[in-house]
């Protein structure tokens, strides 16, 4: 598969929404892997019947691909010659797929899809190799060098899977042992694009969980039939470009590996913890679209309160996903039975229209969350932090209503330190609802040298020390 990067090549449109043509252009790939198309020689009715599209097609090739793009903005053009009757014009791509011929995208036509994220072999968590023996290397000019090599993989063949392998690479006089990774993901039935879109959008929101971190899809392709296609469609972010790993000093590569929570933590059945996760996603996306808003403010190193209202919304949201539209649907029930008791329509129409379910206060759901990841990190309540967590909840009034005029109780440090705090309690909810144990989550936390900072210093509690390893 070619690479992709940077990509710049004439080309020739041959179908631009069904209407066949043959019209010389200019394609590129830039870093980000946003692809974009340049046109000469335009004539004015060919750009009316083109320059609105939704999912409409466009096939091209290159002297070395088939490009078929799905769906497409025109973002510039110009007209040149005295009736301004020839438009040059540029168009970027929503998706796009790219083989040795052209692809089919109508739906339910793919068989599979492989992909590969920023830090994926640390989120895949398995290595192919074992001990290397290097006893009596040094004091010896000869000597053999055994290393144990195994392809792993977790999952099932339908459904998602991970697999690793080893990988060696000669460079000049040098040998360097590297691995090689997949996701993988196949099923009986095919699958439709938007299908394959949202089946990533789930694992990768996962794996943000895992570490979080932003993280970003790298490379991904899509089977069909035998043709295999390199896809360009999701959203791209170079792992050299971020600050994750230089965070005011607290953390460094040498930490990384034992603080990643990985797939292969959850053993061979990946599939179904995908789509229990899945369903925990669809009770309540606000809540993790505030987890996502908070890794990319942390990626740009920027803090604001917002940030710590975001941490207060995926508390809130939660804690409260769940029996929520039961509970709901059983205060309906009981107001409903109550205003038919009465006789006087005034007093029925008072009880409609203000006694309604505000749900449960905004404390009991902080109480329970801390109550919660301190059972699970150190086995105690959160009986000794009550003045605390009081603040927090007096400042989130403070910022959320204007007619509250008290000043804020927590400093900006506070602030920040709390905000990093939850996002963490937010994934520990989500692992024990995955069914992670906490004895791992003890262990791979307590490599998180600024959540052990934070929790500290704010909360006064440390994490219970584990004997178990974490299967690096």
């Amino acid at each position: 598969m070619i690479q992709l990067m940077n990509y710049c090549k004439s080309c020739t449109l041959e179908q631009i929404r069904g209407i066949k043509c043959s019209i010389a252009g200019l394609i590129r790939v830039s870093e980000n892997y946003s692809v974009s198309i340049e046109t000469k020689e335009l004539s004015r009715e060919l750009y009316q019947q083109i320059k609105h599209s939704d999912n409409d097609v466009i096939y091209l090739k290159t002297v070395d691909q088939h490009v078929t793009i799905m769906g497409y903005w025109v973002t510039d053009k110009h007209t040149r010659g005295v009736e301004n009757v020839v438009f040059s014009i540029t168009c970027e791509a929503k998706k796009s797929f790219w083989g040795s011929q052209y692809c089919n995208v109508h739906d339910n036509c793919f068989e599979e899809f492989s992909m590969q994220v920023t830090e994926g072999t640390e989120l895949v968590g398995l290595t192919p190799y074992g001990k290397l023996d290097t006893k009596g290397i040094l004091s010896h000019i000869q000597s053999a060098i055994h290393i144990d090599t195994h392809m792993k993989k977790i999952g099932k063949e339908e459904g998602f899977s991970c697999f690793i392998a080893p990988e060696v690479q000669r460079i000049g006089m040098d040998i360097r042992l590297g691995v090689q990774y997949g996701i993988n993901y196949s099923q009986e039935r095919t699958l439709s694009i938007s299908d394959i879109e949202d089946k990533i959008y789930n694992i990768v929101l996962l794996m943000e969980i895992l570490c979080g971190e932003r993280v970003s899809v790298t490379n991904m392709k899509v089977r069909q039939g035998e043709e295999i296609y390199k896809y360009l469609g999701q959203p791209i972010m170079l792992k050299e470009r971020l600050h994750a790993f230089d965070r005011e000093h607290f953390d460094s590569r040498g930490y990384v590996r034992r603080k990643i929570f990985k797939l292969s933590d959850f053993n061979q059945d990946i599939d179904e913890v995908i789509r229990r996760f899945g369903e925990l996603y669809a009770e309540d996306q606000v809540a993790f679209g505030a987890y996502q808003q908070l890794m990319m403010d942390d990626e740009l190193q920027i803090f604001t309160v917002n940030n710590f209202l975001k941490a207060m919304q995926m508390v809130e949201g939660i804690e409260r996903a769940g029996d929520r539209k039961k509970a709901h649907k059983e205060f309906k029930k009981i107001r409903n039975s109550i205003v038919e008791k009465l006789a006087d329509e005034d007093d029925k129409q008072f009880i409609t229209d203000y006694c309604d379910d505000h749900g449960e206060e905004f404390r009991e759901c902080l109480d329970r969350i801390t109550n919660n990841c301190f059972m699970v990190l150190s086995e105690t309540d959160n009986s000794g932090c009550t003045d605390i967590i009081s603040n927090m909840k007096k400042d989130r009034d403070v910022y959320t209503h204007a007619s509250h005029k008290s000043e804020p109780l927590l400093s900006q440090a506070d602030l920040r330190g709390i905000t990093y705090c939850f996002e963490v309690f937010f994934r520990i909810e989500v692992f024990i609802y995955l069914g992670l144990s906490k004895e791992l989550m003890r262990k791979r936390f307590s490599y998180d040298k600024r959540f052990v900072a934070y929790y500290e210093n704010l909360f006064g509690q440390t994490i219970k020390a584990e004997a178990c390893g974490t299967g690096e």
